[in-house]
């Protein structure tokens, strides 16, 4: 329906706008753990491109080409990038509002 941009489209809808309200909301909890969150994104990263590479590899799953962008890294679609980094942050932000949430409130 949407050619070459509906992957791209679908983790606009469902990852970066789910994301970018949670970090408007709750922005100094996100920014707070800004560190963690990198080294849990760069740790998906390695981790999803070892994983992801080798399944497409020997084609446990593939990309229509009529349905992505058509840009490769590292034997895996832009898309699949953005999704791994994407899936880490949302995942990641919501624990770590969840958490800070769960802090018992400071008595002066």
């Amino acid at each position: 329906m949407f050619a070459q941009y509906t992957y791209l489209l679908w983790l606009l809808l469902f990852l970066a706008l789910p994301i970018a309200l949670l970090w408007l909301r709750w922005l100094r909890e996100v920014w707070g753990q800004r560190r963690a969150l990198g080294w849990t994104t760069l740790g998906a990263l390695a981790g999803g491109w070892a994983w992801d590479g080798l399944a497409i590899q020997v084609r446990v799953w593939y990309y229509d080409p009529a349905n992505i962008a058509g840009v490769w890294f590292g034997g895996m679609p832009l898309e699949e990038w953005l999704w791994i980094v994407g899936v880490t942050l949302l995942f990641g932000s919501i624990t770590v509002v969840w958490m800070e949430r769960e802090k018992p409130e400071r008595q002066p």
